[in-house]
């Protein structure tokens, strides 16, 4: 099973419940899963809390930022589909830097991480899928930090909102800003260049 980025990790991890083969396990795995619905707005992780669930949006989004003096940086923008915690606070179970917070009316199901060590420990076809999915993690992120390294602003502003998965529109350009590692007016600046390269061609 393949993680790629046509498939969401949400829709992987549903589907793979049908390859746990211990009946024990794929009933651990659907009684651990709860659904949740959380207005926009709220805050799930502050900084000093210990991230304790990963949440599988089904309809939403969500934000992860942390504070540099009085600003506040995204540093993370999911939504449809996507998974989300703050990592090493969740995967160590240590106090987090971050913030984790929903930009919209969010819908989906959360897992703690008691379940998900449980989970992964004792069956081997949802080992395997973390292995996956943080692997796609991994080159994920690799690929922000190409885009950040051998982008111009404007290449990047241009090469995110190009992307199905890209929140432009539905959240304040301010916190997509932030995430392509410029300022609001910078962005909407360059939105006009952009728009008018669009409209020249």
């Amino acid at each position: 099973m393949k993680v790629t980025e046509d498939t969401k990790p949400l829709q992987k991890i549903l589907d793979a419940s049908r390859f746990i083969l211990s009946e024990d396990v794929k009933t651990r795995f659907q009684d651990s899963m709860r659904r949740f619905m959380i207005p926009k707005g709220r805050v799930l992780v502050d900084v000093g809390q210990v991230s304790k669930c990963l949440y599988l949006i089904e309809k939403g989004a969500m934000r992860t930022y942390y504070l540099r003096g009085s600003e506040d940086i995204t540093s993370l923008l999911v939504s449809d589909g996507d998974i989300v915690c703050i990592a090493e606070s969740f995967l160590m179970q240590k106090a987090s830097n971050d913030v984790l917070e929903t930009l919209e009316d969010t819908t989906g199901i959360s897992i703690s991480y008691e379940a998900y060590r449980k989970l992964v420990e004792e069956d081997v076809h949802m080992a395997g899928l973390a292995v996956q999915l943080l692997e796609q993690h991994l080159i994920n992120f690799t690929d922000r930090v190409k885009v950040f390294k051998y982008l111009s602003v404007e290449q990047r502003i241009a090469h995110y909102i190009s992307q199905p998965s890209s929140l432009f529109r539905r959240i304040p350009d301010h916190y997509i800003a932030t995430y392509l590692g410029t300022t609001a007016a910078t962005f909407s600046r360059c939105l006009k260049t952009i728009n008018l390269d669009k409209a020249a061609h």
